[in-house]
């Protein structure tokens, strides 16, 4: 090796000194990332020039993160503090650029091909949050159409993963109730109607409603009305959610769950997320106590045919409670399953809900907020291809989310 390559600084190629730029998210990744690949040639230095290499990566335990500034020397210095999240500027980059900023330091991480990544440490938070109104007839049979695909996938791309799957309570209501009146109740054979044959009227079916299925974003366990389950799911532990490994028969537990009905109101779908993912219903005395864990990946599936009027909150409000109940924007997967423009030149399908004057903007511009999302449409032939790419996007954010 000539004397002149022992002269040249490992991180002149992606940090020229001298040099100021604006810092992105996006660019900040790109250079941790070249960091990180020229870190072994700054190995093969030390014993060539006889000194140790400074690649500018912290290998001690817990989140660390690297300082990015915009000065003219071009210095990295590590920090062990991370920075508040007060919100998105910039909905439609998902993160608001600044002139300095920080990002993970991951340490000298290698290449962990198809085995399970270090990043979420082997734990998922899979939340649903799925509309029930009338409207959605037709989405939700595609919806427990394409649920054993979802299971295969989550159980294909994330086998030895510790997974929770939950479906939260979208409106704060229970559809029973719309079932007890006479016109349905009053007469036999005593169910809630030719749709919901299942449901057996009266005192019986009274004494199994608990607070909790009334609670706005908490596990839904008795989905009730037209085109529901119409008994309680009897959950492994009794949880108000699924713990995919030690569920039995996990795709009949989330048909259970995920089976929510037509009898319901509009629902406010930012306030319900913000609702399922909140300290006191995570409490241990909470309706979804044990569900949301500190050191998991969250991801959440919104499927609506109707864009969120009813929450009296903003978006940015909804985005500043999820990061403060994860701690970083990193640590969630904002996924929304919603009506989409009807393609030109295509006709109409029946019962399908389409988004011909962007009436979807509220959750469109929320997801948008979280640098890991995903769109998909509900008029779609089938759901199980967007659960496979966002499947794709969730190893994504797995793979950079390192807890503590």
């Amino acid at each position: 090796m000539t004397a002149g390559a022992c002269n040249v600084d490992p991180l002149a190629s992606v940090w020229p000194p001298g040099r100021r730029f604006k810092l992105t998210r996006a660019r900040a990744r790109a250079i941790l990332s070249a960091m990180r690949r020229i870190a072994l040639a700054a190995l093969a230095l030390t014993s060539a020039c006889g000194r140790e290499p400074d690649t500018g990566l912290s290998t001690g335990p817990g989140i660390t993160s690297v300082s990015l500034s915009s000065s003219s020397t071009g210095e990295v210095s590590s920090s062990s503090s991370s920075s508040s999240t007060s919100g998105a500027e910039d909905s439609s980059a998902g993160v608001a650029e600044s002139s300095s900023g920080t990002v993970p330091d991951m340490g000298l991480i290698p290449d962990f091909g198809p085995a399970q990544p270090p990043g979420c440490k082997g734990k998922i938070d899979f939340l649903f949050l799925i509309a029930r109104t009338g409207s959605m007839v037709t989405e939700q049979a595609q919806l427990l159409a394409s649920l054993p695909g979802f299971i295969d996938t989550i159980e294909a791309t994330f086998s030895d993963f510790d997974s929770h799957i939950m479906v939260a309570n979208p409106d704060g209501t229970w559809p029973g109730w719309h079932c007890e009146v006479p016109k349905l109740c009053g007469t036999k054979p005593y169910t809630c109607g030719p749709n919901a044959l299942d449901y057996q009227c009266g005192l019986e079916t009274w004494d199994l409603i608990k607070p909790c299925d009334e609670t706005l974003g908490a596990g839904i366990v008795f989905n009730a009305g037209p085109f529901a389950t119409n008994y309680p799911c009897a959950l492994a532990e009794g949880r108000r959610y699924m713990a995919l490994l030690g569920e039995p028969e996990p795709a009949a537990a989330f048909d259970c769950i995920a089976r929510v009905g037509t009898y319901g109101y509009a629902p406010p779908m930012g306030e319900a997320l913000v609702a399922a993912v909140s300290p006191a219903m995570n409490a241990d005395d909470g309706c979804n106590a044990g569900f949301l864990r500190p050191d998991a990946l969250l991801v959440v599936t919104m499927i609506t045919d109707i864009n969120d009027s009813v929450s009296k909150t903003k978006p940015s409000d909804w985005y500043n409670a999820v990061v403060a109940a994860k701690g970083d924007p990193g640590a969630v997967v904002m996924l929304a399953i919603q009506p989409q423009a009807l393609p030109m030149g295509e006709q109409e399908k029946p019962g399908c809900t389409y988004d011909g004057q962007d009436h979807m903007l509220t959750l469109r511009d929320f997801i948008k907020m979280f640098p890991f999302h995903d769109e998909g449409n509900t008029c779609a032939a089938s759901y199980v291809p967007f659960f496979e790419t966002a499947a794709g996007r969730v190893a994504e954010a797995c793979a950079a989310f390192i807890p503590g």
